[in-house]
């Protein structure tokens, strides 16, 4: 079983089928290739949330502000980089290589740590803790560092 069937067996998709999704556009926005699981994700489950929880950016968001073309990767990228220049909280990566992709309901940050740039299907996924210093990177499938 792959990770997105386990996933649609547990949280099955919109009965709909979402809007198809213009990946060469949306990368050419981006200035970045994107890692296939994502791709299979938002095109198989469309914009939304998962529990009522967890806003995963999209590129048919609902609003500017939950697309992953819209202003908020930038945004908390910039936020993030402030607060690695001062020492305000200790961001265990280099912000230039974080993009936001998503984020809960209590403020945490799901970010793709984008590093190597060129190779996408590889990058790991940092969460910040909302309400203080702590950050998690996943390593891989399950299991935090």
């Amino acid at each position: 079983m792959t990770n997105l069937s386990d996933l649609t067996r547990l949280c099955p998709p919109p009965q709909t089928q979402p809007d198809p999704i213009d990946w060469d556009r949306v990368e050419a926005e981006l200035g970045m290739h994107l890692p296939e699981d994502y791709k299979l994700l938002a095109s198989t489950y469309g914009p939304g949330r998962f529990s009522d929880y967890i806003g995963i950016r999209h590129p048919n968001g609902v609003s500017p502000y939950s697309s992953l073309t819209g202003p908020m990767p930038s945004r908390v990228r910039a936020y993030l980089q402030d607060d690695y220049d001062q020492g305000t909280y200790p961001v265990p990566h280099n912000p230039r290589d974080l993009f936001l992709i998503g984020s809960t309901d209590n403020g945490e940050y799901l970010l793709w740590i984008t590093d190597p740039a060129d190779a996408p299907n590889t990058w790991r996924i940092a969460v910040n803790e909302a309400r203080g210093p702590q950050w998690f990177t996943m390593t891989g499938p399950s299991r935090p560092s």
